[in-house]
């Protein structure tokens, strides 16, 4: 079995770890509402304690991925964060489409491609699944909590 610990975590952040693994959080959204999205993801890694590097890059995450499920077309989207043991998850389900079409295709495209790459190198985990019933974005990372 793996060690799940976090490297130089006291006993007492680990206990408060443990107090914040069933924390979840969701809120709905459209384009107009992304830095809002980044707001509430920051508010809620400040409620599971991350730490300042953490949570600057978590809710980048959380932004970058909102842009990516919201950025074609008028859409509505769902976003619902979560801890579970040593990690924090976030998943956005929107009912847009990823691909852009007509003469901005290309640039749009290109920004999609630019985010999947950001949250590929921030996150421990992330993806992006475009369907017919619309858009999933979902990353996790590892909390690093607050001294």
């Amino acid at each position: 079995m793996a060690d799940t610990r976090i490297r130089d975590a006291s006993p007492a952040s680990e206990e408060r770890l443990r107090a914040t693994e069933c924390s979840v959080a969701k809120l709905r959204f459209r384009r107009p509402d992304v830095p809002a999205v980044r707001h509430f993801a920051r508010a809620f890694g400040v409620g599971v304690g991350m730490r300042s590097s953490r949570l600057s890059d978590f809710a980048l995450a959380a932004s970058e991925a909102a842009a990516c499920a919201v950025s074609h077309g008028p859409c509505a989207a769902r976003m619902r964060l979560w801890t579970t043991g040593p990690r924090v998850c976030c998943e956005i389900r929107s009912d847009g489409i990823l691909l852009g079409h007509g003469p901005h295709a290309v640039e749009q495209g290109d920004a999609d491609a630019m985010r999947r790459r950001l949250l590929e190198r921030i996150c421990d985990h992330a993806s992006v699944e475009s369907g017919p019933y619309g858009i999933t974005v979902s990353f996790s990372m590892t909390v690093a909590l607050a001294d």
